[in-house]
Order: C-alpha cells, then sequence, then structure tokens
C-alpha cells in the first residue's frame, strides 16, 4: 500500500511521462499535445483519458448539464457510430449513462483496456494504448466535429 503522498507522486509520475511521449508524436514539435476537454468545439463534449480501478479508457463523455442537450448530442454521436467504429480496432463501448469513479453520470463512448498505474512495468503499454486510441478517436470526430457541433 502506498501512502496519499506516495499514491499521488505515482500518478503525477505517470501523467507525465505520458505528456512526454505526446510531444515526440508527428507533427508536435517537443509541443505537448492537450486532448481533454479541448477540440471537440462543443462545452460538455470531451475527448477523455481515464486511468483507474484497473482500466485503461480512452473516449468521449458527454455532460453539458442539460438533458436536453445531452439527449441531442448522444443522439448524433450514435448517428455516426459506424464512422466512429471503424477508426478502432477495440471494441468501441457505449454506455448512455456511465458512472465515473466519483459517481457521477456522464455518456461516454469509448475503448478500454486493463491497466494499473501503480504497476510501473505496465505504464509503456497503458501508455502506446492511451495514444494510439486517442489518435484514431481525435481522428474519428474529425470526421463528424461538422455535424456533431451544428446542434
Amino acid at each position: 500500500m502506498y501512502t496519499k503522498e506516495e499514491a499521488q507522486e505515482i500518478r503525477h509520475a505517470f501523467w507525465h511521462k505520458l505528456e512526454s511521449k505526446s510531444r515526440r508524436l508527428p507533427g508536435q514539435n517537443g509541443k505537448p499535445v492537450v486532448w481533454i476537454g479541448s477540440k471537440t468545439g462543443v462545452k460538455g463534449l470531451d475527448l477523455r483519458f481515464d486511468v483507474s480501478g484497473g482500466k485503461v479508457i480512452v473516449g468521449i463523455e458527454i455532460n453539458t448539464h442539460s438533458e436536453e442537450k445531452d439527449e441531442e448530442l448522444w443522439a448524433k454521436m450514435e448517428n455516426c457510430r459506424k464512422l466512429i467504429e471503424r477508426h478502432f480496432e477495440a471494441e468501441v463501448k457505449w454506455e448512455r449513462e456511465y458512472v465515473r469513479e466519483a459517481g457521477n453520470k456522464v455518456a461516454r463512448i469509448y475503448v478500454e483496456t486493463t491497466g494499473d498505474i501503480y504497476q510501473k512495468e505496465q505504464w509503456p503499454d497503458m501508455i502506446y494504448f492511451m495514444l494510439d486510441n486517442m489518435l484514431r478517436l481525435e481522428a474519428a470526430y474529425r470526421e463528424i466535429r461538422d455535424y456533431v457541433v451544428h446542434f
């Protein structure tokens, strides 16, 4: 078991390592990629990484704080399901009511694998999964962005 401070230090080191690896992606010129909460053009529609509970998740989250807007965005995303899924090798999961670790509900479209942030030997595979799938997600979203943004 780790102390709270040790656990925080390990999590910080993991996210720093992910950021460092993102700087090496083509076109980045040494700058980190900022995906979380950006690039969608719709407030409350976010690209997300999540590492918790033995899972590594890359996905899109819908949480506009308006049930009506959430439903409308979810319907638009479902209309684009085939376009989104063709970008991935892994199974894409669609959950209208995904419960985050903190207990709040969001809609989430995601891919996942297993991984433990406290097992440093797993980091290379986890980071590869995260970067590869975020690039896939970003490419899928670019295809549907104009349709999704105009709602």
